[in-house]
């Protein structure tokens, strides 16, 4: 009996030191990268409809983005994907290094790791070349935009709960993004080519209410972290 109980209470304390350790070796360094990385990444698509708009007369009530992915200009959407695709992989490497939840943020993570590999592809195909093995004439792209939909529904909803438990605000924030992302998501496949563009860019902006605020939780923490360190 004696040697069970020093056993329970050496295997305890060895516990509660490598716990200790765990938190040590979470690295400021890497958070505040990954944080500074996903919130430029995650402005890039605004940078790049001001651009677009300024140098390719790219009008952006009614041209869509997929409109801007063809012709000579095509570079900036391009450039558009891949920072976007950056920053997204940047925060799903800070969630999994500083995981704030259960089985919710990890199915989050692999969301934000998923997204920003279809986004990539986004880009490798923005040709928008017709698949002629397909009898309804679906580009790749756009066989590749409905994977974003339930991503960028899902996302935000799995990981509102651990980023509560920062602040509360934050989980509003993810939901709010959720709930505006699927709203216009839609409004956009009903629109009439006329205003259609606008809608798109409106939905792209409301996954930023996920995506920022995430970036922005990295960032405090990494520098609180450093700081404490120091």
């Amino acid at each position: 009996m004696r040697l069970q109980w020093a056993l329970q209470i050496t295997t305890g304390t060895s516990m509660r030191r490598e716990g200790a350790d765990i938190l040590v070796k979470e690295r400021p360094q890497l958070l505040l990268f990954c944080g500074a990385v996903g919130l430029i990444g995650n402005l890039a698509p605004l940078a790049t409809f001001v651009l677009a708009t300024v140098v390719a007369q790219h009008d952006i009530v009614s041209d869509t983005i997929s409109d801007l992915a063809r012709g000579p200009h095509k570079w900036i959407m391009d450039g558009g994907f891949y920072m976007h695709a950056a920053g997204l992989l940047a925060l799903a490497i800070a969630s999994a290094h500083t995981h704030l939840g259960r089985t919710g943020w990890s199915a989050g993570l692999i969301c934000l790791a998923l997204l920003a590999l279809v986004v990539v592809l986004l880009g490798l195909w923005d040709e928008l070349q017709p698949d002629a093995e397909n009898s309804f004439d679906m580009t790749v792209h756009t066989k590749l935009t409905f994977l974003l939909g339930p991503l960028y529904l899902a996302g935000p909803i799995l990981m509102a709960r651990g980023a509560a438990t920062v602040h509360r605000g934050y989980g509003a924030a993810f939901l709010a993004a959720s709930a505006l992302w699927i709203v216009f998501a839609i409004a956009f496949k009903l629109s009439p080519t006329a205003y259609d563009g606008i809608v798109e860019k409106t939905a792209v902006a409301a996954t930023m209410f996920w995506t920022s605020p995430l970036a922005f939780i990295f960032l405090a923490r990494g520098y609180s972290r450093r700081h404490r360190i120091t």
